[in-house]
């Protein structure tokens, strides 16, 4: 059945879920399965989750060499370049595992038939994904749900479509920016977008606020790059560290690690 990303939530995320991505908006995939993988941590928080980056074929060998992929494991397979030919060997992976697969179409002229099942199918989240401002706006409802600004979107929109940085760096950029209680340094962000900070993965980006932090401790005085976020605030030189941390480990920014920013 068809979805759009904005209508994606938890209830969606389950052992047994299949997502298809169709269309010529390839941003999307890895974004989207980090998005899966991160959610499924929390959720099934007493499993083990695998993410499998693979073809067709090296997730048949995956599958076939397991021998338990029913215990206190959870598979999440990321398949790209779906096409016709592949569908049989789909079918049979659907029915003997009880795991997530998150996939994509491949050439349009070798998956538009695997593409018309899947989108009717009821037990399918075919999820469109195209070059176009609807496909952006749906990821940022996604991804940010707690902006709900539309302004806001389409003001990130904007940067997305000006840049080649990968989706994942730049919504982690935004998340760390973002306040749940207003959009203050999101807006800021999207102020600066054209400067050296949008070029800047999250690690460094997160380690460039921490010097800029410890310089207005120290000499007490805002530091003109970003003049209007305080960045002396108690407790931010932790929240940044921690936030450094988490991306290392895998662990997704929450409400409760951002908050006091």
């Amino acid at each position: 059945m068809k979805q759009d990303f904005g209508n994606i939530d938890d209830s969606h995320i389950n052992a047994g879920s299949t997502f298809f991505l169709y269309g010529n908006f390839k941003r999307s995939f890895e974004v989207f399965c980090d998005f899966v993988a991160e959610k499924s941590k929390y959720k099934f928080d007493s499993a083990e989750i695998s993410v499998n980056w693979c073809s067709v074929n090296e997730c048949e060998k995956i599958i076939s060499n397991q021998c338990d992929l029913f215990g206190n494991n959870l598979n999440i397979f990321c398949i790209r370049n779906i096409e016709d030919s592949h569908f049989d060997k789909l079918s049979a992976f659907f029915k003997s595992v009880s795991s997530i697969f998150i996939l994509e179409s491949g050439d349009y002229r070798k998956s538009k038939t695997i593409t018309e099942h899947f989108t009717r199918d009821k037990n399918i989240y075919a999820i469109p994904s195209f070059k176009n401002d609807a496909t952006l706006m749906s990821l940022c409802k996604l991804l940010i749900p707690e902006v709900a600004s539309q302004s806001i979107h389409r003001e990130i929109v904007k940067i997305i479509n000006d840049t080649d940085e990968g989706l994942i760096s730049l919504f982690k950029k935004i998340s760390l920016l973002l306040v749940s209680e207003n959009e203050k340094l999101l807006q800021e962000y999207i102020t600066y977008k054209s400067s050296f900070l949008q070029n800047m993965e999250f690690i460094p980006f997160a380690r460039y606020l921490m010097k800029l932090s410890i310089k207005e401790k120290i000499f007490d005085k805002k530091q003109d790059v970003l003049s209007p976020i305080d960045l002396s605030k108690k407790f931010m030189l932790e929240k940044l560290l921690q936030a450094e941390i988490n991306q290392k480990i895998g662990t997704p920014l929450t409400k409760n690690v951002l908050s006091l920013m």
